[in-house]
């Protein structure tokens, strides 16, 4: 019961986070994390690295769309 607990109130700080950082809504950001979820173990994930991978895969993707202007 205490490890949902934790898990829960990592994902909605993650979501948090993320949606400060980025600057895009909570709905959009509670999107991504769940994308990114669907394709994990939820068993073992670790809410850090997984706010970075996503950073990195959005800071990759703008870079790339800035390049083909």
């Amino acid at each position: 019961m205490i490890n949902n607990k934790t898990k829960q109130s990592s994902y909605l700080t993650i979501i948090n986070d993320l949606a400060n950082d980025i600057g895009i809504s909570k709905e959009e950001t509670k999107s991504l994390v769940d994308v990114a979820l669907s394709s994990t173990d939820p068993r073992d994930i670790n809410y850090e690295q997984l706010k970075q991978e996503i950073i990195t895969f959005l800071v990759i993707n703008i870079f790339f769309l800035i390049c083909k202007l």
